[in-house]
């Protein structure tokens, strides 16, 4: 077995995962991948989720400072 993430051999005494993709009830095809591949792989998806926050956050005030001075007009509203 070769983990798909480090492609590297997965040993009988590592710790990994099997992804089954399943169609129609019927497993198609089984994936391996290294407990610590995985859980690398997730935390760098929660680390880009909560920098994607911070930036939104910056942003949104960003936009109300500049709003205030005067930089950004008000927004239309149509109804």
């Amino acid at each position: 077995m070769v983990c798909f993430r480090c492609e590297k051999r997965i040993e009988k005494e590592d710790d990994y995962y099997i992804i089954t993709e399943m169609r129609k009830s019927k497993s198609i095809r089984k994936d391996y991948v290294h407990k610590k591949c995985w859980d690398k792989f997730i935390g760098q998806l929660d680390g880009a989720s909560s920098s994607l926050k911070k930036s939104n956050f910056l942003l949104n005030a960003m936009a109300k400072q500049m709003n205030k001075m005067g930089m950004i007009p008000d927004k239309e509203v149509i109804i």
